[in-house]
């Protein structure tokens, strides 16, 4: 556990922002399984067996992606070259809503 620690420490803001992006797909990915396997699987003690054997699995695919990116990756986050922000009053909302 003391390897574990000492391994997210090292964790720098590009790492961070990978990891968070591939959490968020994984975790997607096994909530739209438990959708369909909630529908497949009749039987709700046979469903909680399997939702937590797959939300297990999950949990630690994401785990073994964040050690293996923090300890074997050197990551660079280009952002996209523009990011355009769109600021309206919220006076002219409401007038465009009527």
């Amino acid at each position: 556990m003391e390897r574990e620690d000492n391994i997210m420490e090292k964790v720098d803001k590009h790492q961070e922002k990978l990891i968070k992006s591939i959490s968020e797909e994984v975790t997607s990915l096994f909530e739209k399984v438990l959708d369909y396997a909630e529908v497949a699987v009749p039987n709700s003690d046979q469903y909680r067996k399997l939702r937590s054997k797959i939300l297990r699995i999950g949990n630690n695919s994401i785990r073994n992606i964040s050690k293996e990116i923090v300890s074997r990756y050197s990551i660079t986050y280009n952002p996209p070259g523009e990011t355009i922000i769109e600021v309206v009053k919220r006076d002219k909302v409401k007038e465009e809503v009527k």
